[in-house]
């Protein structure tokens, strides 16, 4: 079954056949059906994830209100690495699976101590790294200085389909907007996309 799952690694940067045998070592293959809450925000977590199949959301909860989408992970992605999304080993935000997905967990010691040892995990540590920083970077350059209308269109850029495969009020979470406003700038882009055909 874990060779199914050959080509992703491979994609993301753990090539060789024995990188990715020194991996499945380590790591474990998850299902966590939609809606499981993987980790949450101020508890403790040692582990790494790839995403192998499916969508799961970065969110964090406010007192009082609902719960704030952050981001999402589309498979294939690599979660945020822990070092980056922990403070004092505990989580920063929660990760919860907005459809079943299948997920390679591996302790963070373990993946640490194959990046010591091995180049190519290294080089893995450090796409990951850059990834998620130009992620944030475009992320917060563009939520800024964006509107609305822009941010559902740069979103569905970065994520083709996301709309027809997750909750709406998520999406609209994410975006910053309400459920209403969401569905509203919708009909007026699809009104604007029929008028231009």
């Amino acid at each position: 079954m874990l060779k199914k799952y050959t080509d992703i690694l491979f994609d993301l940067g753990v090539g060789s056949i024995t990188a990715q045998q020194l991996f499945w070592e380590h790591a474990t293959l998850a299902e966590w059906p939609k809606s499981t809450t993987v980790f949450a925000a101020g508890k403790k977590n040692d582990k790494e994830y790839i995403i192998l199949s499916g969508i799961a959301q970065r969110f964090i909860e406010q007192e009082g209100s609902s719960p704030v989408t952050t981001g999402f992970f589309v498979a294939p992605a690599v979660v945020t690495p822990h070092f980056a999304r922990t403070h004092r080993g505990k989580s920063l935000f929660s990760l919860q699976a907005l459809t079943d997905v299948v997920a390679a967990e591996i302790p963070v010691a373990a993946l640490d101590a194959l990046r010591t040892e091995y180049p190519e995990f290294r080089a893995f540590g450090q796409r990951v790294l850059e990834g998620a920083l130009v992620a944030a970077l475009h992320a917060e350059a563009a939520w800024r200085a964006s509107t609305a209308r822009e941010r559902l269109l740069a979103m569905r850029q970065q994520f083709p389909n996301l709309e027809n495969s997750v909750p709406h009020h998520v999406i609209a979470s994410y975006l910053g907007i309400t459920h209403v406003s969401f569905s509203r700038l919708r009909h007026e882009l699809a009104r604007s996309n029929n008028f231009i055909k």
